[in-house]
């Protein structure tokens, strides 16, 4: 899972667009593609609260330091981390534009549900 926001003139973090994500999205596709054979499944949803956005992706890839290296680019140049919460554990990055959550899908039909819950994901080969 993938939460970003930007800045504005003052400082302040604002949530971006749908719109802004997913050609944010494209753009980390095309750049990790570069080095790696990749494809991506992702979806872009509202919070609970409904006010700010978050992607939800499912990487298939076979270059997990390119990977890694590209995320953390992505959110402004973030620290990796293990982070346990209950029983689950998972690797996290905070950086200046935003914070990741990586894991490992156990069962990918499972999980596509999930993403597919309010809107239908879209797949970048």
């Amino acid at each position: 899972m993938i939460r970003k926001w930007d800045y504005t003139e003052n400082g302040k973090h604002i949530n971006p667009s749908k719109k802004n994500l997913k050609r944010q999205i494209l753009t980390l596709h095309r750049k990790l593609k570069k080095k790696d054979k990749i494809w991506t499944e992702y979806s872009i949803e509202k919070d609970r609260d409904g006010n700010k956005n978050h992607i939800h992706l499912l990487l298939h890839y076979t270059d997990k330091e390119n990977l890694y290296q590209h995320l953390s680019r992505f959110i402004g140049n973030g620290e990796w981390k293990k982070r346990e919460m209950g029983l689950n554990v998972f690797d996290e990055c905070n950086g200046k534009y935003g914070l990741i959550h990586t894991e490992p899908i156990e069962d990918e039909w499972k999980y596509r549900g999930y993403i597919n819950k309010k809107e239908q994901s879209t797949t970048l080969i």
